[in-house]
């Protein structure tokens, strides 16, 4: 009788010694993925964010390229007009930390480097950038890629990228083009993934 209740203790007591690593184990767990999702969100919260908008304009007067100011007179999307047609590219930081050795570049639908830029640095909430493509030709898609790190991706060895597809059309105004623009797309990729786009343009083909 003895034996019989010492054997049922001991079952009971293993059960509730199960139960509690259990449970210590799934709190861990979570704990765990708690503090990952903490860190995720810090990173995200504290790292650049580029983002690019096409901006339109409604005469017909030409631009010279100037990656440093936006015409006058441009007007975004938002704001378009059946006369208006394509102007130029606007970029900005809208995230919460400098971007650094930030690269802008033309590609087309094969992903060839067609055009590109060196800014270098731009700070969050700094004057937009204006890129303005060399040529375009109508009913082609392109992309706009903007390739840049941080002081926090340099310790995770990342780079991160923007990409903004765009098919081109003819506009109503005569000798212009108007694009539609597609969604944004956000990527991290690791230094041996990165485009490096000025040493890619130079490259021999």
């Amino acid at each position: 009788m003895i034996d019989i209740i010492y054997l049922v203790t001991l079952g009971l007591t293993m059960v509730v010694v199960l139960v509690d690593f259990y449970y210590s184990f799934q709190s861990k767990k979570m704990l765990e993925a708690k503090i990952e999702e903490t860190k995720n969100e810090v990173m995200m919260g504290s790292r650049p964010l580029l983002v690019a908008r096409a901006v339109f304009h409604e005469g017909a007067k030409s631009y010279e390229h100037d990656a440093l100011s936006a015409p006058e007179g441009t007007k975004t999307s938002d704001e378009l007009s059946p006369a208006s047609h394509f102007s130029h590219f606007e970029l900005f930081n809208a995230g919460n930390s400098p971007a650094i050795g930030l690269e802008i570049s033309l590609m087309n639908e094969d992903k060839t480097i067609l055009q590109s830029e060196s800014i270098g640095f731009l700070r969050n909430n700094e004057q937009a950038l204006s890129f303005i493509p060399i040529k375009l030709e109508t009913h082609k898609t392109y992309y706009i890629v903007c390739e840049y790190e941080s002081i926090r991706s340099r310790v995770r060895k990342i780079w991160y990228q923007m990409w903004l597809p765009f098919t081109t059309v003819e506009s109503a105004a005569k000798n212009t083009i108007t694009v539609n623009a597609g969604e944004l797309d956000f990527k991290e990729v690791l230094i041996t993934e990165r485009i490096d786009a000025l040493k890619t343009r130079d490259k021999p083909q």
